[in-house]
Order: structure tokens, then sequence, then C-alpha cells
């Protein structure tokens, strides 16, 4: 087994020496804090670098000692689980796949806190556990690629075949499907998947496989393989990205063409601070648009790239999801005989945080600022800015290839 320690300061390495796993010294409120990674671990711009922003917000507000495990493959989540409950007190899970580990490893350490980040664990006292509604981020990002394309076809590369994947796809296939029945346009989707989140050489291949279809915008989905998949974007002046989970828009600006949010970084620290509160409410929640727990990004590097009629069906897609409106498909399968909302509709007086006072209210609460938290996540990578032509209105494809 492989297994990675990575240490934030030195005063955090003393600082877990002299506690114990039990930290009595509950007046204090600095309770040890690890976070154990799935297999594509830190640096994946995405789910894993949201984790770990929040917990740095908690470290930074409540003074406590963090640190963290990267895991190399799923035979390293049981024994980094077990070692990390030896020495915190509070240990956040991340990924799906990780779910099952916990479920094992959780009840043999009864006096340490778990927060799980993706996969529902319910019936564990000392598990909260967090979901998201990837179909609804999937959905806006699906409209965005709609109707930004000019060639007509976009596409997507997905890491490993797990529900919240899934529903990222097929939240992107509805946005697409809801496009097409407010336009004139059809829009023909293709999504690869890799079978693997840490595995940037495939995610590249299968990037450039999209781009010789003519697919000028793609979605990545894909943890550590996105990596190759925004290689291959970025080599190419005439495709454009969406990226998952965290705001990466100023990357190379113009050329990430929107971010799907998926806001861990607010769950996770709502789980440690109500450890650090000694208000731990287990069981599982999942967090949608209206709960503050996915969004889209501000596109403030791309807006111009749409017409103000575009922009409306964007802001409307938000209002629906605000007021919960609209319920977006879980898998592909259903999208077929899904009925999209109409998108043609303006939406009274905002869609993005205004359309639902309640979620934008908790989601700004927990976000403490979104920017900051995005910004924090991200890492290292820059690529060239691409030019900001205008685009025509209307963009073609081919008959019979629609999303639905």
């Amino acid at each position: 087994m492989r297994r990675m320690l990575t240490l934030t300061t030195a005063a955090s390495l003393a600082a877990m020496l002299l506690v114990s796993p039990l930290f009595a010294a509950a007046e204090e409120q600095k309770l040890p804090v690890i976070m154990v990674t799935d297999v594509a671990g830190l640096g994946d711009q995405g789910f894993n670098d949201a984790a770990w922003a929040g917990v740095q917000r908690a470290a930074r507000e409540f003074a406590l000692p963090v640190d963290i495990i990267q895991s190399r493959e799923q035979a390293d989540y049981v024994p980094n689980l077990s070692a990390a409950a030896e020495r915190a007190d509070v240990v956040v899970s991340v990924g799906y796949i990780i779910a099952d580990a916990v479920r094992r490893v959780a009840p043999e350490y009864s006096d340490t806190f778990f927060v799980q980040i993706e996969g529902r664990i319910e019936d564990v006292p000392n598990v909260v556990s967090y979901d998201f509604k990837s179909q609804e981020a999937g959905f806006l990002g699906g409209i965005v690629a709609a109707l930004y394309t000019k060639t007509g076809r976009v596409g997507a590369v997905t890491g490993m075949d797990i529900p919240p994947v899934e529903a990222y796809a097929a939240g992107y296939l509805s946005g697409i499907k809801a496009v097409e029945a407010a336009t004139d346009r059809e829009v023909e989707a293709t999504i690869l998947s890799a079978g693997t989140f840490d595995d940037p050489v495939k995610g590249r291949s299968l990037a450039e496989n999209l781009v010789s279809r003519g697919c000028d915008v793609i979605f990545r989905i894909a943890g550590n393989t996105g990596v190759g998949v925004w290689e291959a974007v970025r080599a190419r002046e005439d495709v454009k990205i969406i990226w998952e989970d965290i705001d990466r828009d100023s990357e190379s600006p113009g050329k990430v063409l929107a971010s799907t949010l998926k806001r861990v970084d607010n769950a996770v620290f709502k789980g440690i601070k109500m450890a650090v509160d000694r208000r731990w409410e287990p069981g599982y929640d999942v967090l949608g648009y209206r709960e503050g727990g996915v969004g889209l990004s501000e596109m403030e590097h791309t807006r111009d790239l749409f017409t103000e009629a575009e922009l409306a069906m964007i802001e409307r897609a938000k209002g629906l999801l605000g007021r919960a409106e609209i319920t977006v498909p879980e898998t592909r399968g259903e999208v077929a005989d899904w009925r999209p909302p109409s998108l043609s509709e303006p939406e009274v007086g905002g869609g993005a945080a205004g359309s639902s006072a309640e979620g934008a209210a908790e989601g700004a609460a927990a976000a403490g600022g979104a920017a900051g938290a995005s910004a924090e996540a991200s890492r290292a990578g820059s690529g060239e800015s691409a030019g900001q032509e205008k685009r025509p209105a209307a963009a073609g494809g081919e008959a019979g290839g629609s999303a639905g």
C-alpha cells in the first residue's frame, strides 16, 4: 500500500502529537481534522481540491490543526481512514467509492466524527453524509454548451461510472434537450467514459476523440482524468471546456466557457462546524441549487459570447431550479421521456440567487464568499487566453443527433 502524508505546517504536526484521539479539552475547540482523499487525490482541480478548501476554511475560522492523507488505490481506504481516526477528532472522507469503507471503519471509532462527501450513510451515529444534486449542475452546463456550440456537436468525458457522475451526465443531456425545445437548433451530444478518475493520458485521448468528431464544447466530469481533458482542449483554439465542481473560469479567460459548481467546500465546512459547536446531527442530506449546494459560475469572461436572449434562458433555468419547479433526470435513461421546461419565458427579478431567497441565503451563509473558496481550491496549470469573438446566433447540427 502506498500512502502519502502531507502536513500543512510544522505547528500542525506539533499540535497533533500532543492530543489524544478523543481530544478531551473540548473547551479549547481545537479538534484536529484529517481529510482522506479518494484516488484522484489533491490537485485534481475539482472534487478533492474543493473539499480541501472547506477543511482549510475551517482551520482558519476555528484555529484547527488540519492534515491530509492521500489514497492511491481503493485498497488504501480502510487503513487510511483508520489511521486518520486514530489521530483526529474529525475525519473528512471524500468520494462516493470511499463510503463503504467509512461504514466499516466509523463504528470502530465511535468518539470520532466522520464527514462523508457523497454516498448515503444515515444509520451510523458518528457520521454525517452529504450528497449533491449533480444533475442540476449538469443541467445548467448542458444549457450553456447547447447555446454556445457553433458546430452543433458537444461532448463530455466522464470518470468512473458511479451515480454522481451519471447524474452529472443526465443533467447535461437534459439541459441540451431543454435548449433544443426552446430553439430551432439540434445538438448532438457524445459522452465518453474513461472508467477512472486518475488517468490524465486517457482523458486527453478521449477529449481528442471528441474534437475529431466536431465537438467544440467538452464537459469534463472526470476528476484527475480531467487534467488530460483540459490539456486537449487548451491545445485547440476552436474548442472550449466546461469545468466541473469548482470555479475555474479564470484558469484561461474565455477558454473555460463556464464552471458547474458543486459546493463541496460548503458541506465540509458545515460538517466540521457541527463538531466544533458540539451540535452534531448525524444522518444524510442532499444539497441542490435551492440549498446552495450546486450552481453555475458567473461566466464573467464569456458572457459576451451569448446574446441577451440566451443569457435570459440561463437565468430562467436558475430560477426554475431555485424555486424547485422542475425535477432534472438523474440517469441518462430517463432523459428520453423527460419533458423539458420552457426556457423562453422571461425570468422576473433575475434567476441566479434572487430566484430563491431561501437558497440564496443558505448558500451565501455556507459559502462565506464563493470566489474565495473557489480560488483556494484552484491548483496550478494556466493556459493561453482564447479570443472572445461574437458567435453566430444559430448553430446547426446533424438531423437525428439530438440529446433527447
